[in-house]
């Protein structure tokens, strides 16, 4: 169900880092070769790079691809990791959603304050709203994922033994 939404957003993150890449390459041949960088190409860079960020994140959490540290796994019990993915993804939804929704109170004082960027003009509140939506998306895939913390592969098989385990779904680096 939510394949097509990854696939979106894996094309349209994948379209943005190649504009990132061309922005950089004129900006940089600019620089070195006729001693003229591209006006804007940082403020460019800024945004794109935090839109690609946050565009990506919703599919690293449904796939459970973060990386994950873990401490206290050598001396847990299965009830344990259970506990500990359930406070993960419980944790997670809310700051992702406290960050959604200070996005958006920030996207509302840049729209009644006109902020724009300092060089291009480029408004500010879409991009603030475009990140506070992608910050809300990931909250919402982080409660779907929430079922799947009692019933994780990676809860569930999780040996007591001080290895780096590498799950379909987690890579568990121990420390």
């Amino acid at each position: 169900m939510l394949k097509w939404m990854d696939r979106l957003t894996g094309l349209i993150g994948s379209a943005l880092l190649f504009l990132l890449m061309i922005i950089t390459f004129i900006d940089v041949c600019g620089r070195n070769l006729f001693n003229h960088p591209l006006t804007g190409a940082s403020e460019i860079t800024e945004i794109l790079l935090a839109c690609i960020i946050f565009l990506m994140l919703p599919g690293v959490a449904m796939k459970q691809l973060h990386i994950v540290i873990d401490l206290i796994d050598i001396v847990s019990t299965r009830a344990m990791r259970i506990a500990e993915e359930i406070f993960s993804a419980v944790a997670s939804c809310s700051m992702f959603g406290l960050i959604g929704w200070q996005l958006w109170a920030l996207g509302d004082k840049a729209v009644g304050y006109g902020d724009a960027t300092p060089s291009l003009q480029l408004p500010l509140a879409p991009v603030f709203y475009f990140i506070a939506v992608l910050s809300f998306v990931n909250a919402i895939v982080f409660l779907i994922a929430l079922p799947r913390a009692v019933g994780t592969p990676a809860a569930a098989s999780k040996s007591d033994s001080p290895e780096t385990v590498a799950a379909p779904e987690k890579l568990h680096l121990p420390v």
